[in-house]
């Protein structure tokens, strides 16, 4: 039989992107206990795996970039798999 094995913590993140870690450095700075929880693999999450880092339109660098571009890069880069609504209202 198998034990079970008691932790505590003061604060626990969900979510080991940017802000996640930005977070738990933070929660530490202060001395607090913390855990992460990831649903990857740790390092490989979220804002790691951005493509190219930023997410914007920027249109006053490209006449031809603007929120439309933008959406539809934000759509393919999710494999078509996000949510439209959020994703629209995110461009």
């Amino acid at each position: 039989m198998s034990t079970i094995e008691r932790h505590q913590y003061d604060v626990i993140v969900i979510g080991a992107g940017g802000a996640g870690l930005r977070a738990a450095v933070e929660a530490r700075e202060a001395n607090l206990r913390v855990a992460i929880i990831c649903k990857s693999l740790f390092g490989k999450a979220h804002t790691v795996m951005a493509e190219g880092g930023a997410a914007a339109s920027m249109g006053n660098v490209n006449e031809k970039d603007n929120w439309q571009v933008h959406f539809r890069d934000t759509m393919r880069g999710g494999k078509f798999l996000n949510h439209f609504r959020m994703a629209e209202l995110h461009a």
